[in-house]
């Protein structure tokens, strides 16, 4: 349905075992005019890279929450991220870009990955808030700060060898 509305889809696909599921994509995505990318582990430029250049991350195959780093680096690259909520779907993770699809609905993923898609206004307000939760909540220095609000000593305190 979506590559009939809007036609020059690619599918990349990388990360842990994706190689050894390229032939079940290949078989699935057959009859599908959709340009399939199969790419394994990639070095963290290459990553960037990749998500850098795509128009949104499909996250499916488990609920959004923290604990999903492929996720949390699509937020870091400012993309909307269309995924499902789940029990451990919660702050901070909600203040990113996301759209949400109920897997219990047939076609609901497909319809919205097109409302992202065609819709270039909602496609950017996604983008933006994914930019923003990685400055507020994702990003090095944030992190850095949390480590250093832990670790710091008051006086007399001895500080961790």
């Amino acid at each position: 349905f979506a590559t009939a509305r809007i036609g020059n889809l690619r599918l990349i696909v990388f990360g842990r075992n994706a190689q050894s599921a390229e032939a079940e994509l290949t078989n699935r995505l057959h009859d599908i005019p959709v340009e399939l990318h199969v790419l394994g582990v990639l070095p963290g430029e290459d990553v960037v890279r990749s998500l850098s250049a795509s128009d949104v991350l499909l996250f499916v195959r488990g609920h959004m929450s923290t604990r999903r780093g492929s996720a949390i680096a699509g937020i870091a690259c400012g993309l909307p991220v269309i995924a499902f909520e789940g029990s451990e779907t919660a702050a901070p993770i909600t203040e990113a870009g996301l759209a949400f699809f109920s897997p219990q609905k047939k076609g609901d993923l497909g319809d919205v990955l097109l409302r992202v898609l065609e819709d270039e206004h909602y496609r950017t307000s996604l983008a933006q808030r994914s930019l923003l939760a990685q400055r507020q909540y994702f990003s090095w220095r944030v992190i850095a700060a949390s480590y250093a609000e832990f670790f710091q000593c008051s006086p007399g305190e001895k500080k961790l060898a």
